[in-house]
């Protein structure tokens, strides 16, 4: 079983037309048996978000829903408190690049949100890796503040920080963070991570449509993993994070 962990739904432009076809048919190729999707595309936060629950609605065993939450927004929490009542969303995901803001400067809505995960029970997605509006660092006082929430850092951190991630992850209260393995192709710094932190700690993310999916779990070939560890990230680590049967 392969549960991938991030992916989005990608809108044509001009017609605005979205792309499921094309979402659905790369996890066929590539024998991906469900998905975590959401996207940034629609004609508002809500719009967007609305997009993914329907869609998890028409393929409630291959797609699992993550909505997208901009905190910079007036309607930020009552979005997410919004969404929490839909049985499709399972996560959300602050994009702090995408939505131009530095995690520290929103606390006044971030933290509500959060108090939300916590009472519903959503896993919160935090995208890191480019920036000075993206480090790792900028999220933790929250991971300790809210421990009882689930914290996954997107792409092990990113290109600029995933060495700094690895340690990050070995600190007290870090306990309730996690990290999605995708865009990360750097073979020295992926030996560290599954070198120094426990096989628990990741979960198995193809960065769809952005990054091709077939490299994604190519990249695992040559890291000596034994069957045991890859089935946790492929699936096992998701599959109870999510309670899955």
């Amino acid at each position: 079983m392969v549960l991938d962990f991030h992916a989005h739904l990608d809108r044509d432009p001009i017609t605005k037309e979205y792309d499921v076809t094309g979402l659905l048919q790369d996890m066929e190729e590539n024998k991906i048996d469900q998905r975590v999707v959401s996207t940034f595309y629609g004609a508002s936060m809500s719009a967007a978000n609305d997009k993914i629950i329907e869609l998890v609605r028409q393929y409630p065993d291959k797609l699992i829903g993550c909505a997208v939450i901009n905190p910079k927004l007036d309607d930020a929490v009552e979005e997410v408190r919004r969404i929490a009542a839909a049985d499709e969303i399972k996560m959300i995901e602050f994009n702090s690049l995408e939505h131009g803001y530095r995690p520290e400067k929103f606390a006044y809505n971030i933290e509500p949100i959060l108090e939300i995960c916590e009472a519903k029970g959503l896993i919160v997605k935090l995208f890191c890796g480019q920036g000075f509006y993206t480090m790792p660092e900028q999220w933790v006082y929250y991971t300790h503040r809210y421990p009882k929430v689930q914290f996954v850092i997107l792409h092990m951190g990113g290109t600029d920080y995933t060495y700094g991630t690895v340690d990050l992850c070995k600190e007290a209260g870090t306990e309730n963070l996690m990290l999605e393995t995708s865009y990360e192709t750097e073979v020295p710094a992926l030996h560290k991570m599954f070198k120094e932190l426990p096989v628990d700690k990741f979960l198995y993310g193809s960065n769809y449509p952005s990054n091709f999916t077939n490299l994604s779990i190519m990249k695992f070939n040559s890291l000596n993993l034994s069957a045991a560890a890859m089935d946790k990230i492929f699936y096992q680590n998701a599959a109870q994070l999510l309670k899955l049967k």
